[in-house]
């Protein structure tokens, strides 16, 4: 049998009867988590449990995630979990919060600004890229009764999740409760007003999804250069209005805050001749307090080569680096900088000559930078002798890199440099970027050898909140491969993993979660993961492992393992 987390958890109840459950999920997650069915009344009660906890979080709470029944804390790896749990725990018979929560910049959106809940009035085109004679069938209605009943409707946000701005409303009649697509489709548009089980919501961004259109709305549900950043918030309530399509304005797509402007020459050091097309991004550390605007905390996948990286060549590590999951790329040096590659998967040549990776690089202007996937299944070995295998590859240069591109965001979401391709904040770099020095180079770290990466993960994994001790000793005593990884998860080959239950009421997913969806796949969620979902989480992945995944090639092992394990 698996051995259990040793982790603490309550079941409380409230003044009112309400049954609650407080529980950590592994070293860096926590639930407040009612035992009821989702209502306007539990969204407005957990808003404000939200908006009173933020305000006395502990200091290694970095985000705070609603969902139709819960809150998910996500913290430091390594803090003290009981802490945490604890601090949840006063919210089950906290007073009511008069203040609701409201969107906006991170810090204000969490709750400190106060503001209140809103009424919004949203055009929707019915008919337009609708899904008229799918809904027909299933629902043996006409497309005009559907869209009647679906505007004459009353809706609360329930929370902000899949997507930034993508809105969980409550309401929608029992008349209108369809089955997901069988088959999600390749393209929802942007603006699609939607309906999926006994949820409506509206699509900011096209997306592949599996649900129902009923129409199109020119709504801008979430922009990064607005304040607010997200159009909805929990609480808010939402009527639809029926409007002819061309008396909307059209929707653009989701503005990102990168437009291609190329920085003055005297201001960049680096500038890119050629790469692989959406393979490199600028990465730092995660973002924090965003989940509830349903944005990626992002970051660098590998956070261990990442500082490396910084500290070898002197860059602060809230400046970016750049991240390749590709590593195909050539540099001109247009000034004299120090420079450096580490994580794995590349070999590196300078005016042509192989270079060491994990090590720093002293180079003048009109030098010559060349990432090229290094030779074989072990990664190869570069200059230094040594094979070190990985995947995934940063390049730092001194003082840190600064984005090639004006600052239009929030300021709150610029504090941190890492992209998140979904808010349209950054995008992926292009041949023709000049890169920029963020700051003065601080004092360079001397490092000694290199990692060799592993060709098998080793994953340490505790309870999640839908814990299952067979599907646990299963993942555990099972064999399991990297089929695909991308900087969302990384799916998982093996035997099929069963549950009691593939499909939950949508909840706040960790960093390091296992989703095991109904073909028994489990998916372990990284960096850009959408921050709710609804698949079952039997278990969750130890931050602190997850860099391996990152540095696994597709076809290595994945070994799952008790929580007290080591090596």
């Amino acid at each position: 049998m698996a051995r259990a987390s040793d982790l603490p958890s309550y079941t409380l109840l409230d003044r009112d009867g309400l049954r609650w459950r407080v529980f950590a999920a592994g070293p860096a997650a926590a639930y407040l988590e009612a035992e009821a069915a989702p209502s306007p009344g539990l969204t407005r009660r957990l808003a404000a449990q939200r908006a009173g906890l933020w305000r006395t979080r502990p200091r290694s709470v970095h985000d705070l995630v609603p969902a139709y029944c819960s809150l998910l804390a996500e913290f430091r790896a390594g803090a003290a979990v009981a802490e945490v749990v604890d601090w949840l725990r006063t919210a089950v018979d906290a007073p009511d919060d008069p203040l609701a929560l409201g969107a906006g910049a991170p810090e204000a959106a969490a709750g400190d600004a106060g503001a209140t809940r809103a009424h919004h009035r949203i055009r929707v085109a019915y008919g337009a890229h609708a899904d008229r004679e799918a809904l027909e069938r299933a629902s043996g209605r006409s497309f005009d009764a559907l869209v009647a009943e679906h505007a004459a409707a009353s809706y609360t946000v329930a929370f902000i999740g899949f997507t930034p701005g993508f809105p969980y409303l409550l309401g929608l009649p029992p008349g209108l409760a369809l089955p997901r697509r069988e088959r999600p489709a390749a393209r929802i548009p942007a603006g699609a007003v939607a309906i999926a089980g006994a949820q409506a919501g509206i699509y900011p961004s096209a997306s592949p999804g599996g649900w129902w259109v009923l129409g199109i709305t020119d709504a801008r549900l979430f922009d990064v250069r607005r304040d607010p950043t997200a159009l909805l918030a929990s609480g808010d309530t939402v009527r639809f209005v029926p409007t002819p399509p061309e008396a909307l304005e059209r929707l653009p797509p989701l503005p990102a805050s990168a437009p291609p402007a190329p920085l003055a020459p005297e201001d960049a050091v680096l500038r890119i001749d050629d790469i692989w097309p959406g393979a490199a991004t600028l990465q730092a550390g995660p973002r924090a307090a965003v989940g509830h605007l349903g944005m990626a905390q992002a970051g660098a996948l590998d956070q261990g080569a990442f500082q490396a990286a910084q500290e070898i060549v002197g860059a602060s590590r809230h400046s970016a680096a750049l991240e390749l999951v590709v590593p195909h790329l050539t540099l001109d040096v247009l000034h004299p900088t120090t420079l450096v590659v580490t994580g794995g998967g590349a070999d590196l040549r300078i005016d042509g000559h192989p270079a060491a990776t994990w090590r720093a690089h002293t180079l003048r202007a009109g030098a010559r930078i060349q990432l090229r996937p290094a030779s074989g299944r072990a990664g190869g070995a570069n200059a230094g002798g040594a094979s070190i295998g990985g995947a995934t590859t940063y390049l730092a240069v001194a003082g840190g890199v600064r984005w090639p591109w004006h600052d239009a965001a929030h300021p709150d979401l610029h504090a941190v440099q890492s992209t998140d391709l979904r808010a349209g904040l950054g995008r992926a770099l292009r041949r023709g970027d000049a890169l920029a020095v963020a700051g003065p180079p601080a004092a360079a770290r001397a490092w000694v050898g290199r990692p060799r990466y592993a060709e098998r993960a080793y994953l340490r994994v505790h309870p999640g909140p839908q814990h299952d001790a067979e599907a646990l000793d299963a993942l555990m005593a099972s064999r399991w491969r990297l089929a695909t990884r991308d900087r969302t998860g990384a799916r998982l080959d093996g035997p099929p993993l069963a549950l009691g239950r593939h499909e939950v009421v949508s909840q706040g997913v960790p960093l390091g979660a296992v989703q095991v969806p109904a073909d028994g796949r489990p998916l372990v969620l990284l960096a850009d993961r959408g921050r709710t979902g609804g698949y079952a989480v039997p278990a969750v992945v130890d931050p602190r492992d997850l860099w391996q995944l990152a540095q696994a090639g597709s076809g290595s092992e994945v070994w799952f393992l008790p929580p007290d394990w080591r090596r």
